[in-house]
């Protein structure tokens, strides 16, 4: 069984993706650079193998949805997520994100009713890089020393009242560990928060073992089923 395509319109392009079932509970976000959601492939058949089946999608500039990355933004990725949500899920949603993927995931708490947050080397940004256009203007945003600290994702994981599972590389040189503490720190409402750091792995190795990729599926399905979804 193999999951089943879509495309959907959005402002001049396409987004393809596949999804496990109609109106699936989850949805798996990729990250920046070359990511594409084949990248989770693996992840979404084991979750799927064990009940929890998922949508996966390429934002705009990446996978098999195409298009240039320069001139979309980080506000365009929550709003390409919002209009496949809309289109193929059904709440209380399970959200899977990686890196730049899961601010976006951040993002769409205030969108959705989301259960369960979980975050995978999550990247956060300033609030004033969230509408500038992937490019230079962007790229000086964000490499400003300490500029994650202006994010605004801190305030809204102080909202943020579901389960949230942070999964983090051991030796990630992207993501700094004192944003890994802040997430769990900002998310003082959560029903449950947990990180989860997987030796030897690193920012684009997080799974340098099978049982470490095993330990992680086996965290995403029991929070799903502690919450009975």
């Amino acid at each position: 069984m193999k999951p089943e395509s879509f495309e959907i319109p959005f402002d001049h392009h396409r987004l393809k993706g596949d999804m496990w079932d109609k109106k699936c509970r989850a949805i798996v976000l990729h990250g920046a650079g070359q990511s594409s959601r084949e990248r989770f492939s693996r992840l979404r058949d084991h979750l799927n193998n064990r009940g929890l089946p998922s949508v996966g999608f390429d934002f705009i500039g990446h996978g098999e949805t195409g298009g240039r990355l320069t001139g979309s933004s980080l506000s365009s990725r929550t709003e390409q997520a919002t209009a496949v949500i809309r289109q193929t899920c059904k709440e209380p949603l399970t959200l899977i994100a990686a890196s730049m993927g899961a601010y976006t995931a951040i993002r769409l708490t205030r969108v959705f009713r989301v259960t369960n947050l979980v975050l995978l080397v999550p990247a956060v940004y300033a609030s004033r890089a969230y509408h500038l256009p992937f490019g230079p203007e962007f790229s000086a945003a964000i490499r400003t020393p300490y500029s994650w600290k202006d994010s605004d994702a801190f305030g809204i994981l102080e909202a943020f009242t579901g389960n949230l599972l942070v999964v983090a590389a051991e030796n990630d040189s992207v993501i700094p560990e004192a944003v890994i503490d802040m997430i769990r720190q900002s998310a003082v409402l959560a029903r449950s928060r947990h990180v989860y750091t997987v030796p030897g792995s690193a920012h684009l190795r997080l799974f340098p073992r099978d049982g470490d990729f095993d330990s992680v599926i086996d965290l995403i399905i029991s929070m799903c089923a502690f919450n009975g979804t």
